[in-house]
């Protein structure tokens, strides 16, 4: 069967069908005017469709003088989309940008289909 993975049309093991759109910031760095540098910038975006949102680990910070919580989630974006260490992410439903946590990971080749399985990425924020 070609085109065919497992019983299923090889598309669907590359790209979400249902997935979602999400807005990506990139990072550009702040100049230096006058011997003074500038704070960094997150302002040319793109929107990439067929993402798939997953949610990751909430943890609540008690210290004295502060109460807050972490948020992080876990984005998969279809094939051919780049994404940088220092980018920020925004989500469906969420109002601020999420900051990218590490290093983007680019899958491979997937081992049924042969087709490109995409681009990993952790993202997280500090409210409080």
């Amino acid at each position: 069967m070609a085109g065919f993975a497992l019983g299923f049309p090889a598309h669907l093991f590359a790209r979400h069908p249902f997935g979602v759109e999400v807005e990506v910031l990139r990072h550009s760095p702040g100049a230096v005017v006058d011997g003074y540098e500038e704070p960094d910038t997150w302002g040319t975006a793109f929107f990439a469709r067929g993402c798939v949102v997953a949610p990751g680990a909430v943890a609540e910070v008690f210290e004295p003088n502060r109460d807050g919580v972490g948020v992080d989630f876990t984005v998969y974006f279809p094939p051919g989309v780049t994404v940088g260490a220092r980018d920020r992410i925004k989500l469906p439903g969420h109002e601020d940008a999420f900051e990218v946590k590490g290093a983007p990971q680019v899958w491979g080749r997937n081992p049924f289909s042969g087709a490109s399985s995409g681009v990993v990425v952790q993202v997280g924020r500090f409210d409080g």
